[in-house]
């Protein structure tokens, strides 16, 4: 069971559905601009099989994350929540309810690629360093684990 927050739902959405084109919106704004990036098209088709989850705090969409199902191992990325919502344990909320969603789906790992600056925030929640600090998206991350 997802963390209770009593101002909080997590849930599931739907890919192309309108929950998911905000929760695109807020990724674009949290991950994207601020580097000068866009989703392309193609990159958002490819995202149809995934597990798209969403915290909506008073029926607002206020964090997001992807789930990509991989060979043995969950990868967690996309991660975004709104800065006005920072603090409220939502980010927290959505790692946790990824979590279960992915052991009820027989997922042992959860992988992800953590930008540097949210390293201590997944080392909170238990996952660990895996190598050394590489550049994606024109910043620095580094490859984290935890097992379920």
């Amino acid at each position: 069971m997802p963390p209770v927050l009593p101002h909080l739902v997590l849930r599931q959405i739907e890919h192309g559905s309108a929950d998911y084109l905000t929760a695109v919106s807020l990724r674009r704004r949290i991950l994207r601009t601020p580097l000068g990036l866009d989703f392309t098209a193609e990159q958002l088709a490819a995202e149809a099989g995934d597990c798209l989850l969403a915290a909506f705090s008073d029926g607002v969409v206020a964090g997001t994350l992807v789930l990509t199902p991989g060979q043995g191992a969950m990868k967690l990325r996309q991660m975004a929540v709104a800065p006005e919502a920072c603090g409220q344990g939502i980010g927290s909320g959505l790692v946790a309810f990824a979590e279960d969603w992915a052991r009820d789906k027989g997922f042992r790992q959860i992988v992800l690629h953590a930008r540097v600056s949210a390293q201590g925030f997944y080392e909170k929640a238990g996952y660990r360093p895996e190598g050394d600090v590489f550049i994606e998206v024109t910043i620095p991350h580094i490859a984290m684990a935890k097992t379920l």
